[in-house]
């Protein structure tokens, strides 16, 4: 029997025929019905942010913050979480049977496993070697206008370690934390307060010499000698660099992040190990960050496998923080024995406490 040959109105899902054959030469209203704008919508946004996505990743790649200034760094820093878009585009094509959207998507989902990897693979750190000197170390940036900065105060007693480095010491923040009474054990202090964001400071259980603070694009960096025996020293940076909010504050946050490449390279060069710690406002994914840790330093958090520990924002109590720009990178003359990030303490980031062992 032959649907659909005579002149009548044909019913929806007939098949025709050619004449004088059974067979069929087109099927009707068994395609998708026509798009509707919604769907439309739905399928050019999604197209236009994994497009955006396609370009932070090629800027990514082509280090494009080598040539842009704000807001490029912001964006590359936070772009393991800004690429958490492309996961609900694959979902979108899937839904609406878009094969290439979900291609474009499923490409874009794998890059971002492969950028976010170092920061959430966790493992074990290396034992320390036979005959090392072992030093614990804590870095916090305490905020400067911190009225609770005595919290970290807490967080040092329990934590006991040799050497700790502080961002942002004002006499505000000093204040409080000395009235805790948990830098009373240090006998070697190196401080520099700043009214504002840029004081910082050094304690440590070890002799310190050669404490000085350059300024350098108008904030100071500090920078000590810490002798653990005769034969083991190194050099210390505090370091907090400009956040790059502006334009402006971008410019001098590289200008900063370049001096410290250039230091890291003289002083590695001159045979000396060092140990750059502190707010560098900056993730792995910010290439000149990328250039300081590549002078032949190594990121501490990498070598201890740590796993996810993000270190900043810190100070809204209902988010997790979510970025890691609080670093400690060190040379090759230090295993890296343990990695862990602190609780809140009324600052913006978490304290970073590290374990060493020099040979």
């Amino acid at each position: 029997m032959v649907i659909g040959d005579h002149d009548g109105p044909r019913h929806p899902g007939a098949v025709t025929t050619a004449p004088g054959s059974n067979w069929p030469t087109a099927l009707e209203d068994l395609d998708d019905p026509p798009d509707s704008w919604a769907r439309v919508a739905l399928v050019a946004a999604t197209w236009t942010v994994l497009g955006g996505l396609a370009l932070i990743a090629v800027g990514r790649y082509s280090h494009l913050d080598d040539a842009i200034g704000w807001p490029y760094p912001a964006i590359d820093a936070l772009s393991p979480l800004i690429y958490l878009l492309a996961y609900p585009a694959i979902a979108v094509g899937f839904a609406l049977r878009r094969n290439l959207l979900t291609i474009a998507g499923a490409a874009l989902v794998v890059l971002h496993l492969l950028v976010l990897a170092p920061e959430v693979w966790p493992g074990s750190p290396p034992a320390a070697p036979a005959g090392a000197t072992g030093l614990r170390l804590l870095t916090a940036n305490v905020r400067y206008d911190n009225p609770a900065a005595g919290g970290l105060g807490t967080q040092i007693k329990a934590q006991h370690p040799d050497l700790v480095v502080l961002e942002e010491l004002s006499p505000t923040s000093y204040g409080d934390l000395r009235r805790t009474g948990a830098l009373a054990g240090y006998r070697y202090q190196a401080v520099h307060l700043d009214l504002g964001a840029f004081g910082s400071g050094v304690f440590s259980r070890f002799p310190l010499t050669g404490d000085a603070a350059p300024r350098v694009a108008g904030t100071m960096f500090q920078r000590v000698t810490v002798t653990l025996s005769a034969n083991r020293r190194f050099t210390l940076y505090a370091v907090h660099t400009m956040a790059p909010k502006t334009r402006s504050t971008t410019d001098r946050w590289r200008t900063q992040l370049q001096y410290l490449h250039e230091a890291a390279r003289a002083d590695q060069r001159g045979g000396a190990p060092l140990i750059l710690a502190g707010d560098f406002n900056a993730t792995r994914d910010n290439r000149p960050f990328e250039r300081v840790a590549h002078t032949g330093l190594r990121d501490a958090h990498d070598v201890a496998h740590a796993g996810w520990a993000p270190t900043w924002s810190a100070t809204v109590a209902l988010l997790p923080t979510t970025v890691r720009i609080d670093h400690v990178l060190v040379s090759r003359r230090f295993t890296v024995t343990s990695y862990a990030t602190g609780s809140r303490f009324g600052s913006d980031h978490l304290p970073v406490l590290v374990g060493l062992s020099m040979t």
